[in-house]
């Protein structure tokens, strides 16, 4: 095993900082936050920075993020880093001290983890600023609900500090700690939501006859938009669409014909025409199962975000730094795409870019994101922070060098 990276004078430097960086990130975990409703936790980085002598941070920038910039010591090209800082509406299950002390809050996505490696980076890229250009690292709000990073592209950053790139991390339960896992291309779905509301008349459960009854059409429906993914996509493209509820009067009366169900449900793919495809075909189905039931229909189609489309260069570059440091054992440079979504996507749409996963399982993290008991695992934080730094340094030397042969200004 390679151990280039754990022999570095950053990942040595970091690791002496580790019981300060494992005392902030519980301190997060115990007082976790949801959505754009982050303040708090914007407050504890804008500390932790400040502290550090890192002043030039805009919190204004879009609603319950932060920015940081940090400036090397001559002029060069702008990379950017980002971290989601948000956590789950999901009660913590865990019996940790630092456990949520807020109910039905949790950071059961690591996210806690990953603001901490974050500002390990910014702390030591502040300090050993001897590189070319501008680092802005954009700790974000609102990951879960897949409309943070929305916010934070609307807000101008990438034209304001002319950002070239952007570079962003999943901790990862499934690869073991000391791994990273890379994919060229697609490595995330898109995310769609759908609301399907279909309008009848409510009758006796005795009469049926004499109210119009929404029930054969929701099963019709399920089982046309099944037919989407099965007879209408390419069988090589993936697409899954699932139906996720389905509510029909109060739920709990056993003989009232209720005049109202919806079914509300998600799509992911990787691939416009087929997101478009389906958009319009889940319209097709719905109208005309209504039609044939004789019911009034409304659809909601919202576009949460596309999928995460890492750039090839990009990619590549952070393999072969992984491998230089850490020994190819350590690094998978295929990783099988997921259909989980990110809105790391949001940033890829506007530069170059490329989103790895990094692994925190050992025999004390074995449990998924989004498990009620996951908590993040702590001695990943100066593995990830020295490689952020590594990567980040010797792509902004690369991309300086090539500046001035293109002439670049």
């Amino acid at each position: 095993m390679s151990n280039q990276l754990y022999d570095s004078s950053i990942f040595q430097e970091i690791k002496k900082q580790q019981q300060e960086l494992t005392s902030y990130r519980r301190r997060i975990h115990s007082q976790p936050e949801i959505d754009f409703e982050t303040s708090n936790t914007v407050q504890a980085i804008k500390e932790f920075l400040n502290a550090k002598n890192i002043f030039s941070v805009d919190t204004e920038v879009s609603r319950g993020s932060l920015i940081a910039v940090i400036d090397g010591n001559r002029p060069g090209p702008t990379i950017a880093l980002r971290a989601d800082i948000d956590a789950l509406p999901l009660q913590d299950a865990s019996t940790n001290a630092w456990k949520s002390q807020i109910t039905e809050r949790c950071h059961a996505c690591g996210h806690d983890g990953h603001q901490t490696w974050l500002l390990a980076a910014a702390d030591y890229l502040h300090s050993h600023n001897d590189f070319p250009g501008r680092v802005v690292c954009i700790f974000q709000a609102a990951e879960e609900s897949v409309s943070g990073a929305k916010s934070v592209v609307e807000s101008g950053i990438f034209q304001k500090y002319d950002i070239q790139e952007v570079y962003g991390a999943h901790n990862e339960p499934f690869l073991d700690l000391g791994s990273i896992g890379f994919k060229i291309g697609a490595l995330m779905a898109s995310a769609d939501y759908f609301k399907i509301s279909l309008f009848g008349k409510g009758t006796h459960g005795a009469r049926p006859h004499l109210g119009i009854d929404t029930f054969p059409a929701v099963t019709e429906i399920y089982q046309a938009l099944q037919t989407i993914v099965s007879r209408n996509v390419d069988p090589l493209e993936s697409i899954v669409l699932s139906v996720c509820s389905v509510v029909s009067g109060n739920g709990t009366s056993y003989n009232i014909i209720p005049a109202k169900s919806e079914m509300v449900g998600t799509v992911r793919t990787f691939s416009p025409a087929v997101r478009d495809f389906a958009e319009k075909r889940l319209h097709e189905i719905v109208k005309g199962i209504s039609y044939a039931h004789n019911l009034d229909f409304e659809v909601s189609y919202n576009r949460l975000t596309g999928p995460v489309i890492n750039d090839k260069e990009c990619t590549e570059f952070a393999v072969k730094t992984a491998e230089e440091l850490l020994g190819k054992e350590n690094v998978l440079p295929a990783l099988s795409p997921t259909m989980i979504s990110e809105d790391f996507s949001e940033y890829e749409e506007v530069v170059p870019g490329t989103m790895f996963l990094i692994g925190v399982r050992d025999k004390e993290h074995t449990q998924p994101l989004h498990h009620p008991s996951y908590d993040f695992n702590d001695k990943v934080i100066p593995l990830a922070a020295a490689f952020f730094i590594e990567l980040t340094v010797k792509r902004l030397a690369y991309l300086a060098t090539k500046e001035d042969k293109t002439g670049r200004n």
